[in-house]
């Protein structure tokens, strides 16, 4: 899941703060569907309907419906808002929507299970620094350093992009991968809520609720915006849609990269829009730095590969899946 600045469902969980709504934004859980107009279109470009979470991901999708450049490329687009990532899932799985958001760990897992796809594009984590994940000891517990948590169960959700950007972080630091320990606490909130009551001592969040653990006290130890780009996520659309549908496709691109450059030139006009339909604590809303978004473009072949290598060593793939199992750049702009 990588959030609106700095980057999650059994088995695997995304980075959504969308979770999050249940702490701070309760009143959000009424997400309507947001529509772009939709005349009927002279040049055939069928409809498309994208599964969102209110993640910060979700930003540019909602910016675009709202300044018309669906409209302007006479796309029907419906974004279609969902409360858990296990609903969103189901109805990509059963057809109900063309797209998605998913963190590369639940795209290659979802292709492994046989549910046809691929990703589009990046929607964030074109560099480290776009979509933080950050490990943090709890407040009171004395951790202060990587490698004093050699031992220490840290609290993330099993087999999912938190758990691989754990080990990975830890690993660069020269803990060994046997000296890590974990607690399964896949619900984002509650892990965020063991953590800053000291029932764990550590765990991994995604911003922007690693943010606000932070300004309540939390010790950061280890982030992922140094280093190897550990964390992206990416535009998931069903291969049937692909073939189906390949020009809309490429006109959702098309509007989203206007909408992508409108947050990049003035992140603080969007606050607002972020907290409604992003997920962002009101704590925080106005400390918290709005990420920068990517133009359309594939995740960097190294960095899938770095992925499903780590899925196929655990056994939680039956092969290693290649590059082209899992993208598809085909529809970007050009």
């Amino acid at each position: 899941m990588k959030y609106l600045t700095t980057k999650g469902r059994p088995p695997v969980m995304m980075r959504w703060v969308a979770f999050v709504l249940a702490l701070a934004l309760p009143a959000a859980g009424s997400l309507g569907c947001a529509r772009a107009p939709a005349p009927v279109p002279a040049n055939g470009l069928k409809g498309l309907k994208i599964g969102l979470l209110p993640i910060v991901e979700a930003l540019p999708f909602y910016v675009a419906a709202e300044k018309g450049y669906f409209a302007a490329e006479k796309l029907p687009v419906e974004l279609v808002p969902f409360k858990s990532a296990a609903d969103r899932d189901a109805g990509l799985q059963a057809g109900a929507t063309d797209a998605q958001v998913a963190d590369l760990v639940a795209a290659a897992l979802m292709v492994n299970a046989g549910v046809p796809v691929k990703a589009v594009s990046l929607a964030l984590g074109a560099t480290p620094a776009e979509g933080r994940f950050a490990l943090l000891a709890a407040p009171g517990s004395g951790i202060t350093s990587p490698g004093e948590l050699a031992g220490v169960e840290i609290g993330v959700s099993k087999n999912s992009i938190i758990e691989y950007a754990t080990e990975r972080m830890l690993v660069q630091k020269g803990i060994e991968s046997k000296d890590i320990k974990y607690s399964s606490v896949p619900a984002i909130p509650v892990r965020f809520e063991l953590l800053m009551k000291g029932q764990l001592k550590a765990a991994t969040l995604p911003d922007p609720l690693a943010f606000l653990a932070e300004r309540q006290g939390a010790r950061l130890i280890l982030d992922d915006t140094q280093g190897d780009n550990l964390t992206q996520t990416v535009i998931l659309f069903r291969q049937p849609s692909l073939a189906e549908k390949g020009p809309s496709v490429s006109a959702l691109l098309r509007a989203y990269r206007r909408a992508v450059a409108d947050v990049n030139a003035n992140p603080d006009a969007y606050r607002g829009l972020l907290v409604e339909k992003g997920g962002l604590p009101e704590p925080i809303r106005e400390q918290f730095k709005v990420d920068h978004f990517p133009d359309p473009q594939l995740p960097a072949r190294g960095d899938v590969e770095r992925v499903t290598r780590w899925l196929f060593e655990r056994g939680l793939t039956r092969q290693r899946l290649g590059y082209a199992d899992l993208t598809d750049g085909g529809f970007l702009p050009r």
